[in-house]
């Protein structure tokens, strides 16, 4: 079979980081890498290719079209579908990823033909050798397919038990596009994941949900024979929690310290696994990491507590003295509750500035879909438009009224963020490459820029997408069908976009 996977185009709504951050699709290469030993693979990224798509299904001529996304990504995800159905009828279409899995009625559509659910390596290889031979779907674990104009679901696949048994992603199908990738401040970035999934319980996150509440590793041997063989200087750890298990992380840093090794390295933290081992966090630093994002979530412990992050503020300031004596750059995540007046923006400018915090990052609490948040907001949720559940829209009411509560979002970073002197010194001392100027000017005009938040608020959509959230509302919750094992419930109803599709 001839195979497309396409990275959808990101959303022209949404607000900031998008500038400064642009990772190789890692999900696409991960299943890529289970077919390509008897199927023709093609992966084209929207985001930094311009080739309009009906020319790429000319040339290509696939007989199967996937692709993936989060919530954001919903509309161009089926955009990629329908184009595809419209060049050719016969072409087989697949969708997956966070939103596909935790909300599978969005893609109930006429033009999607297959659902995958849950991890898509092995689901993903399945359903191609099950086509290719001219098989029965129905046998295949883990999809959800329209059968006599029904959605229905074939029995829930696992978790793989052992990543290692996963191959290693099919990164070259990436190469022309390398130079178009960049991660903060630094090209020619690789991403790579050591383990996934998260032991914690964040009623605002949708990791754990997805991945059934397990965490699992690579071998440390594997991770770091699979760094080796990077040629690039910088590697973006995307676990979701970096670190969470002390003694895998040691050995990994024991493995490129004996191997010599040594390159630059961004991970995601919690606070108190830096806080339980500093030794830890030094020899990371001995080896080369770079940067972190922190998620301290909450300056007050009552609203940290209210997120069940499951952590302490003093956790999070002892976790930022121990980054700047090891001269790791820290990227400090806050979460901005639509509840927030005047005083709150205030209170949380004040706490950053008093903590010297260089790189300051604010997103706005968005129950995604499939988040325990999720559904104990949903009768609240007042735009359903997937592409402004970005974390820098508010999809919940605000206390302030909207102009001055967005007013105050532009108003974080301008009053946070590092100036230009010390840009220049970062720059000067090799922390900061000149070559990223233009991003992070391109970064900060973006979330400074009320209208800029407003904008997404302000589209001919939005009448279209309140009607079908009054819609969604207006059903009671239903679990899962019958024979399909998930542990989330599902939000009934047609997606927003469905009608206009």
């Amino acid at each position: 079979m001839k195979i497309l996977l396409v990275h959808p185009k990101q959303s022209e709504l949404m607000v900031g980081f998008t500038t400064l951050v642009q990772p190789e699709p890692l999900a696409l290469e991960s299943i890529a890498a289970g077919v390509l030993d008897r199927h023709e693979v093609l992966l084209v990224d929207k985001r930094v290719d311009p080739t309009p798509l009906e020319d790429v299904l000319d040339g290509f001529r696939p007989d199967l079209v996937g692709t993936t996304g989060y919530t954001t990504d919903v509309p161009n995800m089926m955009r990629i579908c329908m184009a595809a159905k419209a060049w050719d009828p016969r072409v087989t279409t697949v969708v997956g990823g966070y939103h596909a899995s935790l909300v599978p009625q969005d893609f109930d559509l006429p033009y999607v033909d297959f659902i995958v659910d849950g991890e898509g390596e092995l689901t993903f290889k399945e359903l191609v050798e099950c086509l290719a031979a001219r098989g029965d779907p129905s046998q295949v674990l883990g999809i959800l397919f329209r059968q006599d104009g029904q959605q229905v679901a074939t029995p829930h696949r696992p978790p793989v038990k052992s990543l290692d048994t996963l191959p290693r992603p099919a990164r070259h199908l990436v190469d022309h596009y390398r130079k178009h990738y960049h991660f903060h401040f630094w090209d020619n970035v690789y991403v790579m994941e050591t383990a996934r999934g998260c032991p914690f319980r964040c009623n605002f996150c949708s990791v754990w949900v997805f991945h059934e509440g397990r965490y699992r590793v690579h071998r440390p041997e594997r991770v770091v024979e699979e760094l080796e063989q990077m040629e690039t200087d910088t590697v973006c750890f995307l676990d979701d929690i970096f670190m969470e298990t002390p003694s895998y992380a040691e050995r990994i840093a024991e493995l490129l310290q004996q191997r010599g090794i040594k390159k630059r390295y961004w991970a995601q933290l919690r606070s108190d696994n830096i806080v339980k081992r500093p030794d830890l966090m030094k020899k990371w630093a001995a080896v080369g990491m770079h940067s972190c994002l922190v998620g301290f979530e909450k300056f007050r412990q009552a609203e940290l507590d209210n997120v069940e992050k499951w952590n302490t503020v003093a956790n999070n300031e002892q976790a930022m003295g121990i980054l700047h004596d090891l001269n790791i750059d820290m990227w400090g995540a806050f979460i901005v509750d639509p509840q927030y007046d005047d005083d709150d923006f205030n209170e949380l400018i004040s706490y950053v500035k008093a903590k010297g915090m260089a790189f300051p990052q604010f997103t706005i609490l968005t129950p995604l879909p499939g988040t325990g948040l999720f559904k104990e907001k949903l009768h609240e949720i007042t735009h359903f438009n997937p592409e402004l559940f970005d974390f820098l829209h508010s999809v919940l009411p605000t206390k302030l009224p909207v102009e001055r509560f967005y007013a105050n979002m532009a108003r974080l970073y301008r009053e946070t963020q590092m100036g230009f002197l010390e840009v220049r010194r970062r720059i000067r001392d090799g922390r900061i490459p000149r070559s990223s100027l233009e991003r992070i000017r391109g970064l900060m005009k973006s979330v400074t820029d009320q209208e800029n938040y407003l904008k997404g608020l302000q589209t001919g959509l939005q009448e279209k997408f309140c009607e079908i959230g009054h819609h969604v509302r207006s059903h009671v919750r239903q679990e899962p069908k019958a024979g399909h094992g998930r542990v989330i419930d599902r939000v009934l109803g047609n997606h927003p976009i469905s009608s206009q599709a």
